[in-house]
């Protein structure tokens, strides 16, 4: 464990309001929150390549908004497609802060596999709304306006898959 140094900080009442509203997950007292803030700023900063830690990262700057989500939700009403979004964001922008497992460039086709299954996943739970004729959505409309577009690229890419196969 790195040796500790005692810091003195004077800050504004309205910076120490916020670090008291602060919620970080296992950091309770200013101190805490302080020391907290300041790693993730040097993984931030430092970069990471492990992605789990990167997830948190991501997860972690997106918590107060998906918090906001929630307690608008308390009315009974939810959306689907936005805590998919929440869920399946933070794996694909970890995944690109870790970045390739390594320097060697044979590493970046399992980089990009690894891409494009998310990206892939994201893609599916984003489709899979538009099979219902009412989707938890908070509007109908979210999926209905987008999906024709998807629907069209995937016959598309089924019209040259054909194509390609009838070549050989």
């Amino acid at each position: 464990m790195s040796k500790t140094v005692p810091l003195s900080v004077r800050i504004t009442d309205d910076d120490a309001t916020f670090l008291t509203s602060l919620d970080i997950a296992d950091a309770k007292t200013p101190s805490e929150k302080l020391r907290a803030i300041l790693a993730r700023e040097r993984r931030r900063s430092e970069g990471t390549q492990d992605p789990v830690a990167a997830v948190d990262l991501v997860q972690d700057m997106l918590r107060p908004a998906h918090r906001r989500v929630r307690r608008c939700e308390e009315d009974g009403r939810r959306s689907d497609l936005v805590h998919k979004a929440y869920g399946r964001v933070p794996e694909i922008a970890g995944l690109l802060m870790a970045g390739p497992a390594s320097d060697d460039p044979r590493s970046l086709a399992e980089f990009e596999s690894r891409l494009a299954e998310k990206i892939a996943s994201l893609s599916r739970d984003f489709m899979e709304l538009g099979l219902f004729s009412h989707s938890r959505c908070y509007g109908d409309e979210a999926v209905k306006q987008n999906l024709p577009s998807l629907i069209e690229l995937v016959e598309l890419l089924s019209i040259s898959n054909d194509r390609r196969k009838d070549r050989t």
